[in-house]
């Protein structure tokens, strides 16, 4: 053992620096105090919190706004327990997040330890990643694997547990730490099979609706489905959570018609919209209506209606490729379409 080879504390600081980690949310106190001092010696900004619960939910609404992983330090037991909250949050609405905890001594777990807790097991259901290095060589390589399940594919939750004696124990002195890489978002665009037929049914569509999830928001997908709904001309219809993706002022939307335009529409683009209770699982939307189903995640697409043209992929580069399908607005005079007119009268 030298003291002139890292700490566990050391290695993970390092590693954060490497995924491009700029702000650690948490709560320091036994045993993670040393992380917290590591993070800060690599020129990590760490945000003091009173409460897991409230950190947890910072470092949640991080991953949102900058579609890179929040993290957040807590201490073991009732800190991974409080801290829970935000996980799930995570997890369910699918937003990049990265949960350090401590934990007792590996020598001590069964024994009664400080705090002692089966927090990879307790988070496992609600992450897409929960896990322990084997030793403090790996410390690097399994925070690039939790960085790696929450921001590649679909976003989610994942969480590290470093035991006391991995963060204040040293690297011993013939091991090097196991080599580890920046984690990196993988775009990919959807089969252009897939695209032709979505291209193909919303030319043929006299009522087509537009619903804008929460999906390309996080993507931030504005520019590509302005340019749709301007090419395209069709109503659409923001989700809580897509407002602001298209100006809530532009002409075709049909926010003041949202009833109407569900039950009328016969052609759906769902852009990155769950079928969930924010859309009444699809069961008011016309049963003659063919429905396209935009997502990143193949098991969202479909599930409590059919789906008749699922396009898998990145949202804005999937949107760019249908804009690019499409040769002309649905109908030649949208303005004078009554159905568009039928939508428009609900907001005068």
């Amino acid at each position: 053992m030298s003291s002139s080879q890292p700490t566990g504390a050391q290695i993970l600081a390092r590693a954060l620096k490497q995924q491009g980690v700029s702000v650690v949310f948490g709560i320091v106190g036994i045993p993670v105090v040393d992380v917290a001092e590591a993070i800060q010696a690599e020129g990590i900004r760490f945000l003091s919190f009173r409460n897991e619960q409230s950190c947890s939910y910072a470092a949640s609404a991080w991953g949102y706004l900058t579609q890179t992983p929040g993290v957040c330090l807590v201490v073991s037991g009732p800190g991974v327990v409080h801290a829970l909250a935000g996980l799930v949050n995570s997890q369910v609405n699918t937003w990049p997040l990265v949960l350090i905890g401590g934990s007792c001594e590996t020598h001590l777990e069964g024994a009664g330890a400080f705090q002692e807790c089966r927090q990879v097991e307790m988070c496992r259901p609600y992450t897409k990643y929960s896990a322990r290095p084997p030793s403090i060589a790996h410390v690097a390589l399994t925070v690039e694997r939790a960085f790696r399940h929450a921001l590649v594919g679909r976003p989610g939750a994942a969480y590290v547990d470093l035991p006391a004696d991995f963060i204040q124990g040293h690297l011993d002195k013939d091991t090097t730490v196991l080599e580890a890489v920046r984690v990196r978002p993988v775009y990919a665009q959807a089969d252009p099979k897939e695209i032709s037929r979505a291209a193909e049914l919303l030319a043929s569509a006299k009522a087509p609706l537009l619903i804008v999830g929460k999906g390309a928001a996080y993507a931030r997908a504005e520019e590509e489905i302005r340019r749709l709904v301007d090419k395209y001309q069709a109503p659409f219809l923001p989700t809580p959570m897509g407002k602001g993706v298209v100006p809530d002022e532009h002409p075709r939307n049909a926010s003041s018609a949202r009833s109407t335009a569900l039950k009328s529409a016969d052609v759906i683009v769902l852009l990155g919209a769950r079928l969930n209770w924010i859309l009444h699982f699809g069961r008011r939307f016309s049963p003659k209506a063919k429905i396209i189903h935009v997502d990143v995640h193949a098991e969202e697409l479909g599930g409590t209606v059919p789906v008749h043209v699922a396009l898998q992929g990145h949202l804005p580069l999937v949107v760019r490729q249908l804009t690019d399908a499409l040769q002309a607005p649905f109908v030649q005079q949208p303005d004078a379409n009554q159905y568009v007119q039928t939508l428009a009268a609900h907001s005068s």
